[in-house]
């Protein structure tokens, strides 16, 4: 199936367009930074970067199939099957899945961008960050797991920095410009992660249902994989709830407005419930049902995933059962300004430089590009 997969892409129209692209490229001076997309989806997590990194003076690319990049920026239009031919001193992606075979070989670092607070060990396939030479970390837990897999395979080139999360650069742009206005029903993101046993596949459009019920404005944010990847499930929710005025669904891919205007959040174990429990301060409802693992060799490593450790410091977590989570909100919504302190100290271990991102790391790629022009 692979080997028909090659043909039908080497015959095909991406390839010719691949080809002209990367020639088009190869005709410009190489750029000191490329920023690296495999979907429009990875790239949003970069992009506060590569603003800071050209307000410095560095000469930087965008690369990836099909992208929307910010005005006036350079664009390589490519997939990732033609990125080894293109050329950059540095390399900086959100992509995960990216091998080393993969990179453009003038790289000389290539540099990976979490595109979400939870784990690396645990909710990423092994293997993952093999390829790069520095990790761009959001948090402290973070640094300890990249060192634990350095320790694990005796790499003593792969460096872990404390940089942060870029996210928060560009959920800024969507902050209402006029507050919330106080009063009518309480607002509730309903945000389930992807995968097997998730919390729109455990409870559905029971619990949505029953939200609505008790009188519950809401708004459905699955995670972005629903919509790249298609899900019936979706389309049947959605369908059995187009009676319901209070109900809306929030396409993931996109930004988000709920995060701003949501009371409370329920989720399983998503990044974006950390995102909005460390922006808005506010609790999460954690209901808990199997968690996302794609390394099963996680526990080797040693370090807990921040998404199991961190639920019952930044919230309440409840057994998967719709009357538990309903009796979970109410606890919640009797005091929620409780928990504004405890969250904000969680947030200063897991997200180092909150809303400095693009300057963080825009300093440290002009540091390595000087040292690779040495």
């Amino acid at each position: 199936m692979t080997l028909i997969r090659a043909l039908e892409y080497a015959l095909g129209p991406r390839f010719r367009k691949d080809l002209l692209s990367l020639l088009r490229h190869r005709m410009q001076p190489s750029p000191d930074v490329l920023f690296v997309a495999g979907s429009q989806v990875d790239l949003q997590w970069v992009i506060p970067a590569y603003e800071a990194a050209v307000a410095r003076g560095l000469n930087c690319a965008f690369a990836g199939p099909d992208l929307s990049v910010p005005p006036g920026a350079a664009y390589v239009n490519m997939t990732m099957h033609v990125l080894r031919f293109a050329r950059a001193t540095l390399l900086v992606t959100a992509t995960s899945g990216l091998t080393l075979a993969r990179m453009p070989r003038s790289c000389v670092r290539r540099v990976a961008v979490p595109h979400s607070l939870v784990s690396l060990h645990m909710v990423y396939p092994p293997g993952t960050f093999d390829g790069y030479t520095d990790v761009f970390c959001c948090g402290e837990h973070h640094l300890v797991e990249i060192e634990a897999m350095n320790r694990r395979d005796g790499l003593a080139g792969r460096r872990p920095v404390l940089i942060g999360y870029g996210k928060f650069e560009r959920l800024a742009t969507t902050r209402p410009t006029a507050p919330t206005v106080d009063g009518g029903p309480t607002h509730v993101l309903v945000g389930p992660s992807w995968g097997p046993g998730n919390l729109l596949e455990t409870l559905g459009e029971a619990l949505l249902i029953r939200l609505l019920a008790e009188g519950y404005r809401v708004t459905l944010r699955p995670h972005p994989s629903f919509f790249v990847y298609g899900d019936a499930l979706i389309a049947r929710i959605v369908e059995g709830l187009r009676g319901f005025s209070s109900f809306v669904l929030e396409n993931s891919v996109e930004e988000s407005h709920a995060l701003w205007t949501a009371d409370m959040m329920i989720a399983d174990y998503s990044g974006f419930a950390m995102e909005f429990a460390f922006v808005r301060e506010r609790p999460v409802l954690y209901v808990d049902v199997p968690p996302k693992v794609l390394n099963p060799g996680w526990r080797d490593l040693g370090p807990t995933p921040l998404e199991l450790a961190v639920r019952e410091r930044i919230g309440v977590v409840v057994p998967p059962a719709v009357d538990e989570v309903i009796a979970g909100l109410a606890r919640l919504g009797q005091d929620t300004a409780q928990w504004a302190s405890r969250i904000r100290q969680e947030r200063e271990r897991h997200w180092v430089n909150f809303g400095g991102f693009g300057e963080a790391c825009a300093e440290e790629l002009a540091g390595m590009l000087a040292t690779a022009r040495q």
